[in-house]
């Protein structure tokens, strides 16, 4: 939650079941299962949208957060910016779209020390104690490496999940 810790007001969608998570990250929770795009909108934002829009999920998801960027301004950022969606929203509301596909740098040797920079000031915020790594209890090692994929897959993963390379 770097956005927080750099003073922002700050809204995350998830299940009723994500509720505790979120909220003690210290975002302001959003049910998306029980608020349309259209309704959480107008409650949070009178209408006018959200200026930054962050998509990790893709697919819907990333249709809902054209709907959800502020008109005339408004920004949606994906990591997961997959599938066929519609630009059409977005477009009707003069926000932009920004896809960033975050291994990159690892793949094409490019862009290293961008990188190191925002992991050196995502530290300072660590230390600081503005910014923390949300971990599932969890532990698994090579050979139990399926079971953390099946944690991600069927959603029970609840943070970042710590496979253990043994020697």
């Amino acid at each position: 939650m770097q956005a927080l810790a750099l003073g922002a007001k700050v809204y995350a969608t998830g299940s009723a079941a994500s509720r505790d998570a979120i909220e003690a990250l210290g975002a302001h929770f959003i049910d998306y299962r029980s608020s349309t795009v259209d309704d959480y909108v107008a409650e949070h934002t009178g209408g006018a949208g959200f200026d930054i829009v962050y998509d990790t999920v893709g697919g819907a998801t990333l249709d809902a957060s054209f709907k959800a960027a502020r008109m005339y301004g408004g920004h949606v950022v994906s990591c997961l910016g997959w599938g066929t969606f519609a630009l059409s929203p977005l477009t009707a509301r003069a926000a932009t779209y920004s896809g960033v596909f975050t291994l990159l740098p690892l793949l094409s040797g490019q862009g290293h020390a961008r990188h190191g920079a925002i992991l050196r000031e995502a530290n300072k915020l660590i230390e600081a104690g503005k910014l923390k790594v949300r971990l599932d209890p969890r532990r698994f090692t090579l050979r139990t490496a399926h079971d953390a994929h099946a944690a991600q897959m069927d959603g029970s993963a609840r943070g970042k999940l710590v496979v253990e390379v043994e020697d």
